[in-house]
This record gives structure tokens, C-alpha cells and sequence, in this order.
């Protein structure tokens, strides 16, 4: 639902997944296991690759990436993403519409550790939404796993935060690495639909970007219920949405929100607990996981951040050092 351009996600057989696994296979040239452990793998963007990206994105490219896309991501994603229990209100397949009560979202001019996520797949442009978070290294963004690989890894990539029709307040980052688990790049599992990115600064920037925008704490193994403020960029206008809602249980490993008006680009788009003006908090799930985010724009939905989460965290940390 959530991108705003074409993915295919294919699942491979269990034997075929547990062979690679024993074997610690990793994809792409650049790819290899994370430092610390073997539960992650780290793409490093080559150096004239990310120079390339820094000059591709012009504010007005910037404008264009934002194209609705009418094509229902239901329809393009592979059954991993179809097979999730419905634990919510209504069941997946039969939703009449959003509950009374659904919040719906107010437009605003943004916060300096939340922007959006610039990338090209298949000669298109395209966005998601992506959030600064607190780190020892100062470097780490935090974005959903399928807006950076999906079958292959996403190019071009450069993070603006605080963005805003096609103006970049705190600079554009480029990438220098992307950090997902082995079995997302494997066989797109729904619940590791989550991923660090390593980002670089922008000429004559000072510091690593947490030192420029500050950054989100990231809450690992917290319960699914709370009351949250979601931020998100959609692809029907050049400002962000906010919305304050609360979580609740999917599933054993998802969870879900409910708000009007989250589609296309927000994937991505942090969670957050104890939202502050400046956008300080806690992020604790980024919309992504059953149907990449999913298929009605009332209804949202996260991986919980527990098992592999922490690990991939730290091993992301490890990457960026």
C-alpha cells in the first residue's frame, strides 16, 4: 500500500531458505553480514554512487518523486505478505470501512527528525518516509525494510529530513549503507519489515545528522497498546501528516493503528510515544509489515520490535561505526 512505486516480493521455499541461511548467503556486491553478528546484512553504496544520488535529486526532482500511484499494493505484493491472522476489528478481507471514531490527520510543516526518504527503482523516482533515531554512532536512520530492497536494493538514495515541498531545511543525506535482516532480503518477511540506513552529510554540515536534527530513542520489546503520534509523507501533497491515535494487537508480531489518509510514501513512517513538538520521543514500530503497511489508508500496520530487533539495532551501529 504504502510505496509509490512498483515492488514484487517473492517468497522461496523452507528448504531453500534454511540452506541459505546455513550457508550465510548474501546478495548483491556489496553486501555482506553485519560486524557482531550474522543476523544482518550491510550494503555499502559505493562512494561515486552516493555523489551521483546527492546531485540526481534536484527540489524539483524532489517534486516529481511524489506521483500517486493508483496500482493497490494488495494486488503486487507475494503472499508472504497475504497470510497474516487478522487479529483487528474487522478481518483483512472484509472491511466495510473505517470504524466510528477513526482520527483523521491535520497537515503541518514538519519536524527536523522525521523526512522523507528519496530513491529510484527501475528508472522511476519514488519516497517513503524515514525517522532520525538515537544511536552511539550519531548516523542512523530508521525506514521500512521494502522501501530499500525489494529483490534488489533501492539506488539513488538520499534522506531529507524536515522536508518540505521540495526544500531541504537540514541538508539531503545521502546513503552509505543499508542494514536489513538476512531473511528479509531472503524471503521478505513481514515481521523484519524494518531497516537502518547509515547516511552521510551534506557539504558543509557539521556533525553527523543526529547532532543537526536530534533524534528519536528507539523502544525495543514495549508492549503493542499506546497511545501514539504517527508522522508520514503521502504522495497528495509536499507536507507531512501527523496523527495521534493509539496501537493495538494484529498479531503475535504485528500491530496496527488507525488513521484516514495514510497511503502511498508513508511507509516508513515512525510510531512514536510521547511525541514532542520538535518530534523527540520514542519510536517503537515504522509502518511496514502485513501488506507492506496495508491496503486501506485507514488502516496501518507495523512489525513489533522484538526478538531480531535489537540485535539488528546494535549490529546496524556496529556497521556505522
Amino acid at each position: 500500500m504504502r510505496l509509490s512505486g512498483n515492488a514484487s516480493f517473492i517468497g522461496i521455499a523452507a528448504l531453500a531458505l534454511s540452506l541459505a541461511l546455513s550457508l550465510g548467503l548474501a546478495g548483491g556486491a556489496n553486501a555482506s553480514p553485519a560486524p557482531g553478528g550474522s543476523g544482518a546484512s550491510v550494503y555499502t553504496v559505493p562512494a561515486a554512487a552516493q555523489g551521483t544520488a546527492r546531485s540526481f535529486w534536484t527540489p524539483s526532482g524532489m517534486r516529481s518523486a511524489t506521483a500517486a500511484s493508483t496500482e493497490r499494493q494488495e494486488q503486487r505484493l507475494g503472499p508472504v505478505f497475504q497470510t497474516a491472522p487478522a487479529m483487528s476489528l474487522f478481518s483483512a478481507g472484509a472491511r466495510p470501512g473505517p470504524p466510528r471514531g477513526t482520527p483523521s490527520p491535520v497537515s503541518f510543516s514538519g519536524v527536523p527528525t522525521v523526512g522523507a526518504l528519496f530513491y529510484t527503482a527501475s528508472s522511476s523516482r519514488h519516497f517513503c518516509t524515514a525517522s532520525v533515531i538515537r544511536s552511539s554512532t550519531g548516523n542512523l536512520v530508521l525506514t521500512a525494510a521494502h522501501c530499500v530492497y525489494s529483490g534488489g536494493y533501492s539506488q539513488n538514495l538520499v534522506f531529507v529530513p524536515g522536508y518540505h515541498n521540495g526544500g531541504a531545511p537540514y541538508g539531503a543525506w545521502t546513503v552509505k549503507k543499508i542494514i536489513v535482516a538476512n531473511r528479509w532480503r531472503q524471503r521478505q518477511d513481514p515481521d523484519l519489515d524494518y531497516a537502518y540506513l547509515e547516511v552521510a552529510p551534506p557539504p558543509h554540515s557539521v556533525g553527523p545528522i543526529q547532532a543537526v536534527t536530534g533524534g528519536l530513542s528507539v523502544g525495543f520489546k514495549l508492549r503493542d497498546a499506546h497511545s501514539i503520534t504517527v508522522v508520514g509523507y503521502n504522495n497528495t501533497d509536499q507536507r507531512p501528516i501527523r496523527c495521534a491515535t493509539k496501537s493495538f494487537k494484529f498479531s503475535d508480531s504485528q500491530m496496527e493503528f488507525y488513521c484516514r489518509g495514510f497511503w502511498y510514501g508513508t511507509s516508513g513512517g515512525p510510531w512514536i510515544i510521547g511525541y514532542g513538538g520538535s518530534g523527540t520521543g520514542t519510536v517503537f514500530g515504522v509502518i511496514g509489515g502485513y501488506q507492506a503497511g496495508g491496503a486501506q489508508s485507514w488502516a496501518s500496520y507495523s512489525a513489533i520490535f522484538w526478538r531480531t530487533a535489537p540485535a539488528l539495532f546494535r549490529q546496524a551501529e556496529a556497521a556505522a561505526a
